[in-house]
C-alpha cells in the first residue's frame, strides 16, 4: 500500500514535513518527469525548473499557501523550489505535446542530465520494441442518489499513467488550522490529485487534449484541485474553476455529500458543465460537451477513451438503484474489450515513457468520509479503506 503521510500546521511547517517523509519518494518523481521532459520537450531539468520559475508569480498571486507550503517541501526533502514547482506544474509545461511525441534533442537532454547527477530510473529496454505508445489516461464512474444503495455518494476512478510513478505515490492527510482536514492521493511533491475532505467535497481527475493547450500560462490543475479540497462547499469549490483560465485541458469531476455531481470540462478557451444524469456520470479522456470538443485535438489511434467511457456508462446502468462499493470494484477492475478496457494492463514491449496502465483504482464513499484505494492495477490489488 502506499504510504500515509500526516502532516499538520501553518503552510511551512506542513511542507517541511511532508517533504522530509517523503524525500526519497521526491526523488523517484523527478526522474519521472525528468525524463518524460527530456522526450516531449527536449529539456533537460535545469530548463525544465527555469520554466517553472516562471510560474513563481502566478502562484504567489493565487495560491500563496501553497508556494509556501512548496517552499517547506523543497526545504524538508532537500530539492529546490523550481523542482517542486515543476513536479507541480508539470500538467501545464507538458501541455500541447502530442501523444507519444519524441523529441530530437532528448537524447542530448538525457546525457545533461546524467552528466549533472539529476535522478534516474534504472530501465531495462524491451527485448522486442512495440511501435507507437498507449494512450489513455483514467477511467471515472460516479453515481448519487437515487442510483446508490442506503442514498450513498460515491465517486471512483482509475489513474491511468506510467507504472514507474505507483513507487512515488502517496496518501497525504493535510490539517490545517484555516480549512477542511483532506485526504488526497497524489505524487510525492505534488500537493494534491484525487481526494476528498471533511466538509464532504471530493474530487477526481482526467486529461483532456484541446488545439489551445499549452500556449499560455494558466491556473496549474494539481494547485486547483488541492485549493477545491480545502474549500467548505462545493459552490465555492466550483467558483475556484473560473479564477483564471487553464493552460492545458483536463475534466475535474466535482461531488459533495449532499449528491452534487458535476464534469467540469476545463479548457484555455473556456469551462463546460456535465450534469450527471439520474444520480449517473462518467468521463474518460474525451469532451464531452459540443463547445469544448469542437477544439478538441483529434484522437489518437492509440485512444481507448471511447471504449472505456461507454463501458462505464453500461455498468452503471445495469446497477442503477444499487451502485455501492461492490459494484464501483466491478467497474474499475473491468477488462471487456482488452486490451482496450477501464483496468488497463501494461505493454512490456512499450518502452517505460510511453507506456501507461492503470497505476492504482480510487473509490470515494463521500458520505463516510472514506477512501478505499487499491495501490496496483485494481485488478491485483484489494481496496483498502482510509478514513479521513
Amino acid at each position: 500500500m502506499f504510504p500515509l503521510v500526516t502532516i499538520t500546521g501553518e503552510p511551512f511547517e506542513r511542507g517541511q514535513q511532508y517533504g522530509a517523509a517523503t524525500a526519497a519518494l521526491i526523488r523517484h518523481s523527478i526522474a519521472s518527469y525528468a525524463r518524460l521532459f527530456a522526450y516531449r520537450r527536449g529539456m533537460d531539468w535545469e530548463a525544465v525548473q527555469q520554466a517553472a520559475l516562471a510560474y513563481e508569480p502566478l502562484l504567489h498571486d493565487v495560491a500563496p499557501d501553497l508556494l509556501t507550503e512548496m517552499r517547506g517541501i523543497a526545504v524538508g526533502a532537500s530539492r529546490t523550489l523550481a523542482e517542486i514547482i515543476a513536479l507541480n506544474v508539470r500538467t501545464e509545461l507538458l501541455a500541447g505535446v502530442g501523444v507519444g511525441f519524441h523529441h530530437p534533442e532528448a537524447a542530448a537532454a538525457l546525457a545533461r542530465n546524467r552528466a549533472a547527477g539529476v535522478p534516474q530510473h534504472q530501465e531495462q529496454l524491451p527485448a522486442t520494441p512495440a511501435t507507437g505508445s498507449d494512450d489513455g489516461e483514467c477511467t471515472t464512474a460516479a453515481a448519487s442518489p437515487p442510483a446508490t444503495a442506503n442514498g450513498r455518494v460515491w465517486l471512483a476512478q482509475t489513474w491511468d499513467w506510467q507504472g514507474d510513478q505507483r513507487a512515488a505515490c502517496v496518501l497525504l492527510r493535510v490539517s490545517g488550522p484555516d480549512t477542511p482536514t483532506l485526504l488526497t492521493l497524489t505524487e510525492a511533491g505534488m500537493v494534491a490529485k484525487i481526494g476528498l475532505n471533511e466538509a464532504g467535497i471530493a474530487v477526481g481527475l482526467n486529461l483532456l487534449r484541446s488545439r489551445a493547450d499549452g500556449q499560455q500560462q494558466g491556473m496549474p490543475v494539481h494547485v486547483l484541485l488541492r485549493q477545491m479540497l480545502q474549500s467548505t462547499d462545493t459552490v465555492t469549490a466550483r467558483r475556484l474553476v473560473s479564477q483564471i483560465p487553464a493552460a492545458g485541458s483536463s475534466c475535474i469531476t466535482l461531488a459533495g455529500a449532499d449528491g452534487e455531481l458535476v464534469a467540469l470540462e476545463l479548457t484555455p478557451t473556456g469551462i463546460a458543465e456535465i450534469p450527471a444524469q439520474e444520480g449517473l456520470l462518467a468521463h474518460a479522456n474525451h469532451c464531452l460537451d459540443g463547445g469544448t470538443a469542437a477544439g478538441e485535438c483529434p484522437l489518437e489511434p492509440t485512444s481507448t477513451t471511447r471504449e472505456r467511457y461507454g463501458r462505464a456508462w453500461e455498468l452503471l446502468h445495469a446497477a442503477a438503484g444499487q451502485i455501492d462499493l461492490d459494484v464501483l470494484q466491478v467497474i474499475l477492475r473491468d477488462h471487456d474489450g482488452a486490451p482496450r478496457c477501464i483496468c488497463r494492463h501494461p505493454d512490456p514491449r512499450v518502452a517505460a515513457v510511453d507506456r501507461n496502465e492503470s497505476v492504482c483504482g480510487v473509490i470515494i464513499d463521500l458520505r463516510g468520509r472514506t477512501m478505499h484505494v487499491a495501490a496496483n492495477i485494481p485488478c491485483q490489488a484489494p481496496f483498502v479503506p482510509f478514513m479521513l
